[in-house]
């Protein structure tokens, strides 16, 4: 999925909508994602350097997650099968998308995190 904001100073992620993650997900693991962000499964919640955003995902496993843009393509890497959308992302930016809407401040993981090293 292709943002068309090049804008780096914009939040990209709030700028997502359900269609767009459904196009880059598929809506069978945009619902599983959906209902582990509400199962409480996320947690950890942090932002990366380069704008991204990095958790645990309490789910059949523990499962670090990493979600992002790269040139303006939305990514994944994720524990449970490395590349590509899966729940376990999707459940990262609708948690993520929830602080937003709290206003609940999201820290930031330092740069030798654990789960940059599992990734």
């Amino acid at each position: 999925m292709t943002m068309e904001n090049g804008n780096s100073g914009i939040d990209r992620f709030r700028e997502l909508t359900w269609g767009d993650l459904t196009a880059w997900a598929g809506k069978d693991v945009l619902t599983a994602g959906r209902n582990l962000q509400r199962k409480g499964s996320v947690k950890q919640l942090s932002k990366t350097a380069d704008g991204g955003l990095l958790t645990w995902i309490q789910a059949e496993e523990v499962f670090a997650t990493h979600v992002g843009f790269d040139h303006e393509e939305l990514f994944c890497h994720c524990a449970c099968q490395g590349e590509g959308a899966c729940e376990h992302g999707i459940a990262t930016i609708l948690e993520y998308i929830a602080y937003l809407k709290k206003n609940i401040p999201v820290p930031f993981a330092s740069s030798n995190d654990q789960r940059f090293f599992l990734l």
